[in-house]
This record gives structure tokens, sequence and C-alpha cells, in this order.
């Protein structure tokens, strides 16, 4: 099995026609046939059905289309990397962002991007962080920000801040005038959250359990700007990071205190695979991504504690 051969079952899987995918290839149909037939020969498994109508990959074919995918993009940054110097990176990375996240910290990302290394294609990917962390370790991304990653977990980390929590509501409401609020005092308040899978909805559960406080959970909506447009009508409260209602909070449509005794927080990471290599322009871009970080919170546009303060 060679990059050949993985780039034609690619293309064929793509475009689920052999002649379509022979257009693309610049090569004949025939021999774009015969080098697949010789690769599910050697693996020993049928990777495409065949009909009147195209091909389609088996789940045989799925699985190694996802490794494919990946290999192929290690082969092109690899030739990219020692045609390039250090002093000017390039080529494609890949990041994910939790939206909370996300909302944040992609437009002063992107702009430094252009700034300073222009010839660096960022694709930034917005998920939910338990897919943005399989993908890393699949190799789909090439970076990703996660939360309270344990040591034993699979990932080179660096650490970007711990982030504060914020109780979120509507102009006018209870906590107007108020510099925070305990965290008992949110017994019986109409919580709007994130659903229990989503990871900002983890460490608000880790904290509750803890403190083995019964939050009255009114309704939970995997969207933040739904959250956000229900707590200004007045509909409920929810539990937000800074940098996700800072903009809203200026414009005088929110109101939020820091959650406090204890203060609720979560450890930010910028995480990729371990054990597996990665381009120079990724290591620009996770060095670039923790410059962004601590110029967001000296700005106060996102609020918590830096590396250096010693609380990571």
């Amino acid at each position: 099995m060679d990059a050949r051969q993985l780039r034609y079952f690619l293309s064929v899987a793509k475009f689920r026609s052999f002649s379509r995918a022979a257009v693309d290839l610049n090569v004949a149909q025939p021999a774009l046939s015969h080098h697949v037939a010789n690769l599910e020969a050697e693996l020993g498994v049928k990777l495409l059905e065949r009909s009147t109508k195209g091909v389609t990959p088996t789940e045989c074919g799925e699985t190694l289309m996802r490794h494919a995918e990946t290999i192929i993009r290690q082969f092109s940054q690899a030739a990219i990397d020692v045609k390039t110097t250090s002093a000017h990176p390039s080529g494609v990375v890949t990041i994910g962002l939790p939206t909370s996240i996300s909302i944040g910290l992609t437009v002063p990302l992107l702009q430094e991007v252009e700034k300073r290394f222009p010839a660096i294609n960022l694709r930034i990917n917005e998920n939910h962080s338990g897919f943005l962390s399989e993908w890393v370790l699949t190799g789909r991304l090439d970076l990703a920000v996660l939360f309270d990653t344990g040591p034993d977990a699979p990932f080179d980390l660096i650490p970007l801040l711990e982030e504060q929590l914020y109780l979120v509501s509507a102009r006018g409401s209870f906590i107007a005038g108020r510099s925070s609020i305990e965290l008992k005092e949110l017994r019986g308040i109409s919580l709007v959250l994130t659903g229990p899978n989503h990871g900002l909805r983890h460490a608000i559960d880790r904290y509750s359990d803890f403190s083995s406080l019964d939050i009255n959970v009114k309704t939970e909506i995997d969207s933040l700007v739904a959250i956000k447009q229900l707590v200004a009508s007045g509909y409920g409260t929810s539990i937000l990071p800074w940098c996700a209602i800072q903009q809203e909070c200026a414009a005088g449509q929110l109101l939020a205190v820091p959650i406090v005794k204890p203060r609720i927080e979560r450890k930010v990471y910028l995480a990729s695979a371990r054990g597996w290599p990665r381009s120079r322009a990724a290591d620009v871009i996770a060095q670039l991504t923790s410059e962004v970080a601590a110029t967001l919170v000296a700005s106060d546009r996102w609020r918590g504690e830096l590396p250096n303060s010693g609380r990571l």
C-alpha cells in the first residue's frame, strides 16, 4: 500500500465514480481500476461496492478513508515543511474550538495568522469538546482546545488559562449591582444550561455535585446563541464563560457576576495527539494561540488566570 493507491482510492470514494475520479486525477480509468483492485487484494477486503449507479465505500472502505485522509495530509505537509524555512511556515493547519471558546477566540486568532503568517491556511472546526478530542486522536485535527484534561490523557497539552465562569442574567435582574454570587445562592434559581454531554456542563455539574447543590435546570439547549437570547429575554439565568458574553455585557444586554465560594472554573488547554508528528505550521499556530489567549486576558475580553500565575 502506497500514497498513490490511497490518493486514487480516496478520489474514487469521494466522487462515487471511477470515471469522474479518473478525470480528476488525470489518469486512465483502467489504470485507476487496476490500482484500486490491487489495494483491495493487498488488504484482503472489499473497499468499494460497485453497481450501475456508481460506487459506494463499504464499512472497511469508510475506515480506510478516515486513515487515508490523515496520511495524505501528512505526506503533503511533510513536503511543505521540507521545502519551506522555519521563518516562513506554510501549509494547512486544522484546529478545533468548542463553541464557548470560538465566540471569543476565532476572529482575533485568524487576524493574527493573516498578519503574521499569511502562508498558513488555518481551518477552524467549531464543535463539542468530546468530538474535538476524538478528532485530534484520529488525526482529523492538528490541534484542539479542550477542558480539564487529566495527566493520563493521550495528549500533549499547552495550558492556556484557568477560566472563571459567571452567572448570567437579563439586565435589571437580582444580580444588578452585585460584584459576585456564592454557589449556594444558585439553589432554586431557574437555569438555562447546555446539555449533560457538553464540556461546559461537565464543569458546572462537577462543582454542584461537590457542593451537594441541587441546581434547578429549567431548560437544556446545546446552543450558546439560543441560551443568551433566552437569558436576555428574562426566561432564566445561565452559567457561561466571560469570552462568550463579553460583547453582550458591554452592550448592556446581559449582566454577569463571577460565582464564588467555591469559584467555578475550568482549565483550558491546547491539545495535540501525543506521539503524532506535528508540522512546523502547527507548532507556530500552537504558540500563536497561546499568545492570543494571553492578549485577550490582558484586554479583559477573556477572564481567567494565565499559566504563569501559578494556578495551572
